[in-house]
C-alpha cells in the first residue's frame, strides 16, 4: 500500500508541477510590467512564492487528492469508491498507470535517482568550492569590527558580500581609501543588508526549488528576484544615511569605479553594482508609493480562499486524478 501511495503522489506531483510551470510560461510575460511598480518588499515575495508554485502546487494537489485515499486505507474514513475494495491507497486516474510493471518503475526510479545524485554532487562541489573561496577571502583580509567588513588590501576596486550561513561584507583597500565616509556608509549598509537577509543563500534555494519552471521563465523570475533583492538593500542604505538622492549618486559613482569583473561570481558573490542600476536608480529618484491596503487584504483572502477550496474539493480531485 505504501508503495502505491507514494508511486501515485509521485505521479500526482510531477504532472501539477508541469501544468502550473506550463500556466506560468505565458502568464508571467503578461504580468511582469506591473509587477515592477510594485514596493520592492512587496515585489520579493511575490516572486518567491511564483518561483516556488510548481513544486508547492504540485505537493498541495497531490496530497490533496491523496487524503480520501490514505484516510480510507488508515479507516479514518469509510469507502469512497469502487477502485479502492482491494484496500490500496491510489489515485483513480493514475491507478492504471501504477500497477505497470515492475521494470518500468525499476527504469523511472533508475533515472530520477541518477539526476538527483548529479544534481546533488553538483550542489556538494559548489558548497565546497564556496568555504574554500569564503576562507581563503577571510584569510587574507582584515577584520573592520566597527564597519563590520573584511578589508581586502588591492588595488583594484570592488565591494561585495559572500557566504551562505555566515555571510560577509569585503572591500579592497583602494575603494575604502577613495570613498568619502557617508559614501562608505552606503556601500557597507547596502551589503550588510544582503548579509543579514542571506541573500546568497535564499537565491541559491530558490534557483534549486524553480527547476520545475521552464528555463526562459525561471531566468527571468531569478532576475526579477535578483533586482527586488538589489533595491531592498538600496532602502537599507537610505535608512542609514537618510538621504535618497546621495545614495543614487552614490550608486552610480561606484558602478563607474567598479569596472573590474569579480572572480567567482557563480559561487555566492553578491556585488554591489548589481544588475539593472538604471531602473534601481529611478525607484531611488521616484518617492515611494502607498502599499494599497485593501489589495494586500483581499490578496491574502484569495489565497485562504483558495487553499480551503483545494482542501474542500479532495473527494472531487481524487476520482479526476
Amino acid at each position: 500500500m505504501t508503495l502505491h501511495l507514494i508511486h501515485s503522489g509521485l505521479l500526482a506531483m510531477l504532472f501539477f508541477a508541469g501544468l502550473a510551470a506550463l500556466l506560468s510560461a505565458p502568464l508571467y510575460p503578461k504580468v511582469r510590467n506591473s509587477l515592477t511598480r510594485l514596493p520592492c518588499q512587496i515585489r520579493s515575495k511575490i516572486l518567491t512564492l511564483w518561483l516556488l508554485s510548481p513544486a508547492f502546487m504540485g505537493f498541495l494537489l497531490a496530497f490533496s487528492g491523496l487524503l480520501p485515499s490514505w484516510m480510507d486505507s488508515h479507516e479514518i474514513a469509510t469507502e469512497h469508491c469502487s477502485s479502492h475494495s482491494n484496500g490500496i491507497a491510489h489515485l483513480c486516474w493514475f491507478d492504471p498507470i501504477v500497477h505497470l510493471s515492475d521494470a518500468f518503475w525499476m527504469g523511472g526510479i533508475s533515472i530520477l535517482a541518477s539526476v538527483m545524485l548529479f544534481n546533488a554532487y553538483k550542489g556538494i562541489n559548489l558548497l565546497v568550492k564556496h568555504w574554500h573561496f569564503q576562507t581563503t577571502l577571510r584569510l587574507i583580509g582584515q577584520p573592520d569590527r566597527q564597519r563590520g567588513v573584511f578589508r581586502i588590501a588591492s588595488d583594484h576596486f570592488f565591494v561585495f558580500s559572500s557566504g551562505l550561513f555566515t555571510p560577509y561584507a569585503f572591500i579592497s583597500s583602494r575603494l575604502m581609501e577613495q570613498l568619502s565616509a557617508k559614501q562608505l556608509d552606503v556601500v557597507l549598509a547596502h551589503e550588510q543588508a544582503h548579509c543579514q537577509r542571506r541573500d546568497v543563500l535564499r537565491r541559491l534555494f530558490l534557483s534549486l526549488a524553480a527547476l520545475f519552471h521552464f528555463p526562459a521563465t525561471r531566468q527571468h523570475l531569478l532576475a526579477d528576484l535578483e533586482l527586488a533583492h538589489e533595491q531592498i538593500c538600496d532602502v537599507a542604505a537610505v535608512q542609514k544615511v537618510g538621504d535618497r538622492f546621495f545614495v543614487a549618486e552614490t550608486i552610480v559613482d561606484i558602478a563607474r569605479k567598479l569596472n573590474t569583473p569579480l572572480p567567482e561570481q557563480d559561487i555566492g558573490v553578491i556585488a554591489f553594482n548589481g544588475s539593472h542600476i538604471d531602473i534601481r536608480i529611478q525607484q531611488l529618484l521616484e518617492q515611494p508609493k502607498p502599499v494599497n491596503r485593501y489589495a494586500v487584504f483581499f490578496s491574502s483572502l484569495l489565497c485562504i480562499v483558495f487553499f480551503s477550496g483545494v482542501l474542500a474539493l479532495a473527494m472531487p480531485l481524487h476520482h479526476l486524478l
